[in-house]
């Protein structure tokens, strides 16, 4: 499903959403970036038909859904809380999305989405007695077993701890591999657009600033507003991407961000640059330092314009590699590799 808005606007009281004009391809993953207040969840409640288009048109696949009701959209939402019935089980809750459908028809569904969101286990279990992330997979594969033509995700992980976070966006970026369902998600935080965007539009102040591949824009901000929110916005998502139990580091295209340490201590987070970490192939040779450290390719993802890797080299490190850095296309799964970090952070 293609989408399109046309010089959309939408007033709430003294704020203006827009012109906002904007398109979603087939099969993308679109996160929409910007600080509370920017305009983003208006943005998602404007286009699934909660909102009133004071001017501009939304076109899906060509046709004018400006004035549709919202049910007869096709589109999926997934809010911040989950909204689960509190008195049906997880099979009920996800069977209850796809309760227009023959009872057999019905029953496969429930049991793929159940498979892909992971929840398969927790089928038979309320929803009182799961935690925050198994929720919120449980609402994703509700929100899916509609067979949704688009997905809005409104800020899915915001009153996630930082485990239910890594894991949903495991999860989010499986159930994309899979479905290809086009997808807008909106968020504040910059470790999940990294993670999961095709592409990033940055949104301040109810009008998009810049839009492109996600790499391309956080390496080349457009304007010193955008510069100076993606440096907050890095900074506000160190203590978020690791694994608090293994201090696993993440490596994004611009910046490496440590966890805290065991002790708590906030100052184990410090912000370094890419160019102050290099990923090789092969023995290091007369030229290794006592701070390289071997690893091990365990699993790798090629998207449009990054390389993800996750990477064994004693705790899990994940890292981001640009499609265009020298020898990014040549990684394999299973290849040894050597990674260097500064003398001051092995």
């Amino acid at each position: 499903m293609k989408l399109a808005l046309e010089e959309i606007t939408v007033q709430a009281g003294s704020f203006r959403l827009g012109p906002l004009t904007l398109t979603v391809a087939e099969g993308e993953y679109l996160v929409v970036l910007g600080p509370s207040g920017a305009g983003k969840t208006m943005t998602l409640e404007t286009i699934a038909g909660l909102r009133v288009v004071r001017s501009g048109r939304i076109m899906m696949d060509g046709r004018d859904i400006t004035h549709s009701a919202p049910e007869s959209r096709r589109i999926g939402f997934l809010f911040q809380d989950s909204l689960l019935f509190p008195h049906l089980s997880v099979r009920r809750n996800i069977a209850y999305g796809a309760a227009q459908m023959p009872r057999a028809e019905r029953e496969a569904t429930v049991a793929r989405m159940a498979r892909v969101a992971g929840v398969e286990a927790l089928l038979e279990r309320m929803p009182g007695g799961l935690s925050g992330g198994e929720r919120q997979r449980v609402a994703l594969a509700r929100a899916l077993a509609t067979n949704p033509a688009l997905m809005l995700l409104d800020e899915p992980m915001a009153a996630l701890d930082p485990n239910s976070r890594h894991d949903l966006r495991a999860t989010l970026l499986e159930l994309h591999r899979e479905l290809r369902t086009t997808t807008i998600h909106v968020t504040h935080n910059f470790a999940e657009a990294l993670a999961l965007g095709d592409r990033v539009a940055i949104l301040i102040e109810g009008k998009i600033l810049q839009i492109g591949p996600t790499t391309e824009v956080f390496s080349h901000p457009a304007s010193p507003v955008i510069a100076g929110f993606l440096r907050s916005a890095t900074r506000a998502a160190e203590h978020e991407t690791a694994d608090p139990e293994s201090g696993a580091p993440t490596i994004c295209p611009r910046t490496l961000s440590l966890a805290p340490s065991r002790n708590g201590d906030p100052g184990g987070a410090p912000e370094l640059r890419a160019d102050d970490v290099l990923i090789t192939r092969g023995e290091p040779g007369a030229a290794r330092r006592e701070h390289d450290v071997a690893g091990r390719i365990v699993a790798i993802e090629r998207r449009p314009d990054v390389v993800r890797l996750t990477l064994n080299v004693g705790l899990r490190l994940d890292a981001c590699v640009a499609r265009g850095e020298p020898g990014a296309d040549s990684l394999i799964e299973g290849a040894a590799v050597w990674v260097r970090l500064p003398r001051e952070h092995r």
